[in-house]
């Protein structure tokens, strides 16, 4: 029976009031850009007005904290019912949107009726009340305005005016690789790939060239930090990493690893992190601190959730989300290492895993600019590996790119020295001009 008496804009009211209470973070942007006075009185203007004191004083938003900010029992059932019966969470946004028009109309409809009224003002007061109208009515839209939104033809200039600054998207010294451009400022790169097949040593490797001319941060929640070193050492010294792990150096190769330290001992542009119980809250603060032009971030799934209610799902999407925020908020680029779903392990015989293979969440996908595949390893290929001249062809592909192209790259790894690089070309004579030792 109340359903049937709840009009088009007090059920949109509730509906927005629903998603903020299921989902206030999505909420957040549209909460601080409404007011009261937008809401109709009576239970949705008590609600909001809690919601929006809450969103303000960094406190959680819930149906218990919004009773108890509203101090009024008598509305706990109409908050319990707006949170249980909201349409969508994801139409949150056409809410807050129909809620402004809403009141606006309304407001129109208040002053034209005004200036209508039979005597009750000569045409210079209907005049100067409908200036007051329009001031009112640019001030509401000018708070709303979303400032990301631009003309037409301001953001073709502005694109033709970026055709002639510098490039600087991140280089790696691989031509082969570097075609792709993955590596542009404020863009996030997915790599993954199943166990085993070497994901963590090319994206170290990709850490070690790019720290040749840019500041790197390279966050493991997998192992410690001394046997990332392990790794780089095994890689510059070209001595098989098992002999570094067992501690079985002879003379000689302890001398060659001493050799590379002292080199390495130069090299002041890579940041190494093995902080295992980081929060996505705190790796921010890690950005924001060290001030990289690129983090690595191995794996995400490890991250601690900010909030131990959340679901799996939940807790991907929000690290996701953020840094994509902060890649872009502060011109960095942000490469995530991926685990691939159990199915894609299992099930997936092809040559590489693809983009629904990858585990945790879709907004993995979604929130990436680029998403880079190792192939997968095969199991006949899978014997230990010993001296300089034994590796293993395998490959990466481009899956996606937004902003350039997709393809198959040939690939080298030797996992005894932790080194990958292109397959050689008799046409391609790599450029190093850097000092990392190889």
């Amino acid at each position: 029976m109340e359903r049937a008496t709840i009009s088009r804009q007090q059920q949109t009211q509730r509906a927005f009031l629903g998603a903020a209470l299921m989902d206030p973070a999505r909420a957040r942007e549209y909460i601080i850009k409404l007011v009261p006075g937008m809401f109709d009185e009576g239970v949705s203007r008590t609600v909001f007005s809690a919601v929006q004191q809450l969103t303000m004083a960094g406190e959680p938003v819930d149906v218990i904290t919004v009773i108890n900010r509203a101090s009024a029992d008598e509305i706990r059932p109409a908050v319990v019912a707006m949170a249980e019966t909201c349409p969508s969470v994801s139409n949150i946004g056409s809410y807050a949107a129909q809620i402004l028009e809403d009141y606006r109309y309304s407001l129109l409809q208040g002053d034209l009726m005004k200036c209508m009224a039979k005597d009750a003002m000569d045409s210079d007061c209907v005049c100067r009340q409908l200036r007051r109208t329009l001031a009112v009515q640019d001030a509401i839209r000018s708070t709303q305005t979303d400032s990301t939104a631009r003309d037409f033809d301001a953001v073709l200039d502005s694109a033709l005016a970026r055709l002639d600054e510098p490039d600087d998207s991140l280089k790696l010294g691989w031509p082969e690789l570097d075609r792709y451009g993955v590596f542009g400022r404020q863009r996030v790169c997915v790599v993954a790939g199943r166990p085993g097949c070497g994901k963590t040593d090319f994206s170290l490797n990709l850490a070690a060239r790019l720290s040749k001319r840019y500041k790197v941060y390279y966050l493991t929640l997998e192992e410690t930090a001394e046997a990332l070193m392990d790794r780089i050492l095994s890689k510059v010294s070209r001595i098989d990493s098992g002999k570094l792990t067992n501690k079985s150096l002879a003379p000689r190769e302890r001398e060659i690893i001493n050799n590379a330290a002292a080199r390495l001992r130069q090299h002041h542009n890579m940041m190494l992190d093995a902080d295992s119980n980081l929060t996505i809250d705190g790796l921010e603060a890690k950005l924001m601190q060290y001030k990289p032009d690129i983090a690595f971030i191995d794996h995400i799934g490890l991250l601690s959730p900010t909030d131990p209610r959340q679901t799996e799902y939940q807790r991907v999407s929000e690290i996701t989300r953020r840094l994509k925020v902060a890649a872009m908020k502060m011109g960095i680029v942000v490469v995530e290492l991926c685990q691939i779903n159990r199915a894609g392990v299992k099930g997936n015989e092809g040559r590489f895993c693809n983009l629904e293979d990858l585990r945790g969440s879709g907004t993995i996908e979604q929130d990436a600019n680029s998403a880079i595949f190792v192939e997968n390893r095969r199991t006949e290929d899978s014997t230990e590996l010993r001296g300089e001249d034994a590796y293993q062809d395998t490959a990466v592909m481009y899956a996606k790119n937004r902003e350039g192209p997709t393809g198959v790259v040939s690939m080298r790894w030797q996992p005894q020295y932790h080194q990958w690089q292109p397959t050689p070309k008799e046409e391609y004579e790599e450029i190093d001009q850097m000092n990392w030792p190889q």
